[in-house]
């Protein structure tokens, strides 16, 4: 997916008659409609997708990813290939299709919270014949998004994935996107998750859907008892991270808030580059939250330059702030 993101004001949010925060499928006319409305303000276009932002901060953080998607031949998949590229990510590469890259219309409002209008062009053609069997027999975990429980051959891919690397004892991590996947896909992704996923994300919106729990202590101890271990989080409150021996509680690093275009998907890969590299799952908590934080201090879903990339440093930080 290509982000395109504009700053709106609340009221065009009612005005269109969207959900704000949420995630809604649209046309490519659909999307060319809000633009057009917003033709006279600053816009920005950067390489997107929640799986793909995790993997590219890992990336960055020093682990090695390949991130397995669909772009076509036309000037957004180029870009986003290029992009993939520059920042050592493995990807297919551009399709024969010369027109229909999958783009996310991305509305922010002045407090920072994202709309998104998302039409997924070729991204929903993904099928289970472009998962790469060597590929993932020869990664040490999988992670996977549950926006692909929005397309039959989509899900399909994702549990072929699964399958292979569960066969080989590679450890499976899921998030699950968005409410609204959840509350549309609820039994589904609850049989999977329960035999499948070892490390689960969610927010607390999507706990909640998930298990039908009156508040997120709740929910996340039912979430506790589908998956080995669970990161929630939870916003300006910090995030909570649990498996069967712990629950550790991790605060915020301090920051101005512009965009929260990303956040859960560079929170996963702060706390997945921790898992891989052997760190203690607070720890891996912590570089989940530093990574989330750093990437709503400024527009787009990928960390920005300025960031530690050193998990040490970004630990050594965090105890100034949490002594």
């Amino acid at each position: 997916m290509v982000d395109i993101e504009v700053q709106v004001e609340d009221a065009f949010i009612e005005e269109k008659s969207l959900v704000k925060g949420g995630m809604k499928l649209s046309t490519s006319q659909e999307q060319a409609q809000i633009l057009n409305a917003l033709k006279n303000r600053p816009s920005k276009i950067s390489s997107g997708g929640s799986a793909a932002n995790t993997v590219h901060g890992l990336s960055v953080l020093g682990s090695s990813g390949y991130y397995l998607g669909r772009v076509a031949n036309d000037n957004y998949g180029r870009h986003y290939t290029e992009d993939m590229k520059a920042c050592g990510v493995g990807f297919p590469g551009i399709d024969s299709e010369t027109h229909g890259t999958g783009t996310c219309v991305v509305l922010i409002t002045p407090d920072t919270e994202r709309t998104m209008l998302t039409h997924l062009g070729i991204s929903s053609s993904l099928h289970s014949e472009n998962v790469d069997e060597t590929i993932v027999r020869n990664a040490k975990m999988v992670y996977i998004e549950g926006y692909l429980w929005t397309g039959e051959e989509t899900r399909e891919a994702a549990l072929k994935m699964a399958e292979i690397a569960k066969s080989d004892g590679i450890p499976v991590a899921f998030t699950l996107s968005d409410a609204f996947v959840v509350n549309t896909f609820k039994e589904s992704l609850t049989d999977f998750i329960r035999w499948n996923v070892d490390i689960l994300f969610c927010n607390e919106v999507e706990a909640l859907a998930m298990t039908g729990a009156s508040n997120h202590e709740s929910a996340f101890d039912i979430l506790g008892g589908m998956a080995d271990t669970v990161f929630m989080t939870l916003g300006a409150k910090g995030s909570w991270a649990g498996n069967n021996q712990a629950k550790e509680t991790v605060g915020v690093f301090p920051i101005k808030p512009v965009d929260t275009t990303g956040a859960g998907d560079l929170f996963a890969a702060g706390a997945l580059h921790g898992v891989i590299q052997g760190y203690s799952l607070k720890q891996s908590g912590i570089l989940g939250t530093y990574c989330a934080a750093q990437v709503v201090s400024h527009m787009g879903p990928r960390l920005p330059v300025h960031s530690h990339t050193e998990a040490e440093k970004i630990l050594n930080e965090y105890q100034k702030i949490d002594p």
